[in-house]
């Protein structure tokens, strides 16, 4: 009997014994889920603030590219620092402890000044200015805190790295190929090079606005570089050879509408703006160039990246031409008589360009269906670092 009563308590012990383990597993298991669940709802606050900040960052830049362009001096690239009520940007450690009219709902978030972005030409700077490409890098701490002064503890930090690039000009309404031939064309002479090409992508190689006008450009090419390789194009070509066609040129094929688009931007930033005519070299190997005469190019050109606008009707290339990415659009517009425009006859021809390439490329466009005429300040990347 009492081997009995002595079985039955060692079972009881070890029963006991089990019970009490589970239960600490169970506490324990319960702890550990909360704490998980605390640091979760830690990172999603600070991953907030540090949002927040590079929000702010975003809008206080676009703000200041908008009204005042692109920041030169010191004190202009500093101009972010502030505080919250003035729609700026702390820049001091939570550690020293923060204001608290720079705090909201436990968040707290700010730009530590000395910290090192990779790739930034100066080291320990931010944000990072980038004067060449008119790009600006920054990082924005997150915090969760508790308490303000010198009370402040931090319970948790997030950091984010956005990049932001300035508008660099003004946007045009689309162009419909990588050349656009406005009003009647009075002659056409393509190159005869096997190396010339005019690559409308997913546009049209050569568009024109009359049925004359596009036979004259298609007979203009000689017959042995009349084919897609030459003159390649996008779904709206013909169904074989150059991608070379009348179709609706949008504002480009009213004489009014262009000048009044190019008056209210001949002045902007980005825009190479030419009274009269041109004969040698481009005047800029970038952005949007206006020409209001004829341009007649000789010898070798630098490679031209952006939008080419020759307004006065003759365009003429001798030598080899360079290489353009982006669009070119030729016309002839002259006064009406009666205080608007109108197109007249224009030629172009392609004497030289042995080794000229036209490349479409819409970067400084816009094809929205109502165009602002201005690029935006982009987000280039937006990055979680911690």
């Amino acid at each position: 009997m009492k081997k009995q009563q002595g079985s039955v308590l060692i079972i009881t012990v070890v029963i006991l014994f089990v019970a009490t383990m589970i239960s600490l597993y169970a506490m324990r298991g319960t702890i550990m889920q909360d704490k998980m669940t605390a640091n979760i709802n830690n990172k999603v606050t600070t991953s907030n603030a540090a949002e927040d900040g590079a929000t702010q960052f975003f809008n206080w830049a676009d703000n200041r590219f908008k009204s005042l362009g692109w920041p030169t001096s010191s004190t202009d690239k500093n101009s972010w620092k502030g505080n919250l009520a003035d729609s700026l940007i702390p820049y001091t450690s939570p550690v020293g402890g923060v204001s608290a009219s720079n705090v909201q709902s436990g968040r707290y978030y700010w730009i530590k000044t000395d910290a090192n972005i990779a790739g930034c030409a100066v080291a320990n700077t931010n944000p990072c200015w980038d004067d060449t490409h008119k790009q600006v890098t920054v990082q924005i701490t997150g915090n969760l805190i508790k308490g303000t002064g010198t009370d402040t503890k931090i319970l948790g930090e997030s950091v984010y790295q956005v990049k932001f690039a300035a508008p660099q000009a003004v946007r045009l309404p689309e162009l419909p190929a990588a050349l656009t031939l406005a009003g009647e064309v009075s002659s056409f002479s393509g190159a005869n090079s096997n190396v010339f090409r005019i690559d409308g992508g997913h546009k049209l190689a050569i568009a024109t606005m009359d049925a004359s006008s596009n036979s004259t450009v298609v007979n203009g090419i000689p017959s042995n570089r009349r084919d897609s390789a030459h003159y390649p194009g996008g779904s709206g070509c013909p169904s074989s050879g150059a991608c070379v066609k009348n179709t609706d040129l949008g504002l480009w094929g009213d004489a009014n509408r262009v000048m009044d688009f190019v008056n209210s931007i001949k002045n902007a930033a980005g825009v190479t703006y030419v009274e009269g005519d041109v004969s040698g070299s481009l005047p800029a190997c970038s952005g949007i160039v206006i020409i209001t005469g004829s341009l007649r190019t000789n010898g070798n050109q630098c490679s031209f990246q952006g939008i080419l606008l020759v307004l006065g009707g003759n365009y003429d290339v001798r030598g080899n031409g360079g290489d353009y990415v982006g669009a070119l659009y030729v016309a002839n517009i002259e006064p009406n008589g009666s205080g608007g425009y109108q197109f007249s006859t224009s030629p172009t021809q392609f004497k030289g360009g042995g080794n000229m390439t036209i490349t479409y490329d819409s970067s400084l466009m816009d094809n929205s269906a109502n165009p602002s005429y201005s690029s935006k300040t982009s987000v280039l990347s937006w990055v979680d670092l911690l």
